[in-house]
């Protein structure tokens, strides 16, 4: 299983404007621009009729629909929205993809048996707990991850979050990696990537805030392309000896 955390710098404004209805000419860049990168980028290609996948034109029209509904919806405070579809979290995807300016990202492709549960390490442990930390708010990783955005929200294989402007011009100062987080548990579950993971947090996080926009996070989980076929084999002999 392998994951990407990425960041864009786009104004969340823009980004509900460009949502809330059919727009010929996004549609079509959506089409030919993002589409089938973003069904290689995740699994959800393989959760659906992936021919008719790969035929979008009628997909994407439906999916903004689906969107513009479920922006329109009144929830009270403290109800979460509901999921919204696959289909219909790849354009909300693609929209960010094509409007925002990328400014960084973390990401790894864990193919053996010792990393196979890396990217749930790297949501609990690294972002809530890690980041969570050494910016004092344990809150972060929900942020950046899973944070509906005008009433939409998809929290598996793809999902996304986002800070604004003035959170970030609030969050940037608190940064501080001490001795006691090295020492936490949360740090030792991803020790070895860890100081690498922050560095490219708090690189695209500061690009972020001197862009003077907000940001949003796209965070995709997709299982290991492999190179070749023998690559694949050499995965599975190191399943076949860890499960001895």
């Amino acid at each position: 299983m392998s994951y990407a955390l990425e960041f864009y710098s786009l104004s969340w404004d823009a980004l509900k404007a460009a949502l809330v209805q059919r727009k010929p000419a996004l549609m079509t860049a959506i089409e030919e621009r993002h589409w089938d990168k973003l069904l290689d980028d995740t699994d959800l290609s393989e959760l659906d009729d992936e021919d008719d996948l790969r035929h979008p034109a009628g997909v994407i029209a439906d999916a903004f629909d689906e969107i513009a509904e479920a922006m329109a919806q009144k929830l009270p405070p403290d109800h979460d929205p509901p999921d919204i579809s696959d289909r219909a979290a790849l354009v909300f995807a693609a929209v960010v993809r094509e409007l925002g300016k990328p400014i960084g990202g973390i990401s790894h492709d864990a193919s053996t048996t010792r990393d196979r549960d890396l990217p749930l390490r790297f949501r609990e442990s690294f972002l809530d707990g890690v980041a969570g930390a050494c910016f004092s708010d344990h809150g972060l990783g929900e942020a950046l991850a899973a944070r509906p955005l005008f009433g939409l929200f998809h929290l598996d294989f793809l999902s996304w979050g986002g800070l604004t402007q003035a959170e970030l011009a609030t969050l940037l100062p608190k940064y501080a990696l001490t001795n006691a987080v090295k020492r936490d548990e949360d740090w030792q579950a991803v020790a070895g990537y860890a100081e690498s993971w922050l560095a490219d947090l708090v690189k695209a996080l500061r690009a972020g805030a001197g862009a003077k926009s907000d940001l949003v996070a796209l965070y995709l989980t997709h299982r290991h392309h492999y190179g070749s076929f023998g690559e694949r084999m050499k995965d599975s002999l190191r399943d076949d000896f860890a499960d001895e």
